[in-house]
């Protein structure tokens, strides 16, 4: 419950009191402290920075916070033993909870001193929560929930930074479902629709949460598997191609081709797998998989085949 009511409506779930407050902290720059978190729209940028004031106020060892449906978390430092967790709203709108760690209990003057600091944070929070939000959209596709080109542009350098830095493998997946396009004709575009998403769940299944799915458009696909080597990349490839050619639905033909009675529709596709050098671009990848997929295409197509 919020103690103050404040219009942030912070609302403290479950906590451990009576412990002794530290007095040794250093004072609180509240102005200073709404410039930083304000200095950014990047939650990852303002969680950190609430943090580190959290860490300075009341020594805190590790904090984590998720979202409202649990589909995101964000986290730091280490676990400990006590634990207290608050629910975040603003403006009528819930972003998540936050749980804090450390050692020992925290007091009822601490706890005070973490919601004066959550609700000065509130509206930075709020806005950059937001814009979190709206880029996630942006960077969705509509129909399969999987990400979209812009995803790909985006996290795609990142994730090619991250592996660099840390002189680690990534590979790239381009997928394309063979002869779609004769079953748009054939049995219309609901069932064809349908067909996209099975495609997506398959996608998802076959490859780790670590992966970044992209739908890039129609019926061509991309997989970027951080961590992985060009062989690890092969046996990924593989199991999405089993995925997809396992995947069967019943619909009835539609236009001038009619069945007599209800028709199986099944798909099948075939991937180009590239692995990106030290020098080599993230477009330079995805050409490399793209023209193995063209080379897998003309191979007879439901197979899987490295790029050059």
């Amino acid at each position: 419950m919020d103690r103050d009511g404040n219009a942030h409506n912070l609302r403290l779930i479950s906590g451990k009191g009576g412990a002794e407050v530290q007095r040794d902290t250093p004072a609180f720059d509240a102005l200073g402290f709404l410039q930083s978190v304000t200095a950014t729209l990047d939650l990852d940028g303002v969680l950190e920075r609430i943090q580190d004031q959290l860490r300075a106020q009341v020594q805190l060892s590790g904090w984590i916070f998720y979202t409202e449906d649990d589909a995101e978390s964000w986290s730091g430092g280490k676990e400990d033993r006590h634990r207290i967790e608050y629910s975040l709203s603003f403006s009528g709108e819930t972003m998540g909870s936050l749980i804090l760690m450390r050692g020992r209990r925290f007091g009822d003057e601490e706890q005070e001193q973490i919601e004066a600091l959550l609700g000065l944070a509130a509206p930075a929070l709020h806005n950059a929560w937001r814009f979190h939000r709206l880029a996630a959209c942006l960077e969705t596709d509509e129909l399969t929930g999987l990400g979209n080109r812009r995803a790909f542009e985006i996290q795609g350098e990142k994730w090619l930074a991250d592996c660099r830095r840390q002189e680690r493998p990534l590979s790239v997946l381009a997928i394309d479902l063979d002869l779609f396009k004769n079953i748009n004709d054939r049995y219309g575009h609901t069932v064809g629709d349908a067909l996209l998403q099975r495609v997506a769940d398959s996608l998802r299944a076959a490859t780790r949460q670590s992966d970044l799915c992209i739908r890039m458009g129609g019926e061509e696909f991309l997989a970027l598997l951080p961590g992985a080597d060009l062989s690890a990349a092969m046996e990924c490839g593989e199991r999405i191609r089993r995925a997809i050619a396992g995947i069967r639905t019943t619909a009835r033909a539609c236009g001038d081709a009619v069945l007599e009675s209800d028709g199986v529709v099944k798909i099948t596709a075939s991937v180009g797998v590239a692995s990106i050098g030290r020098s080599t671009s993230l477009h330079e990848a995805y050409q490399a998989a793209d023209e193995a997929l063209y080379a897998a295409k003309q191979a007879g197509r439901n197979r899987v085949l490295a790029g050059a």
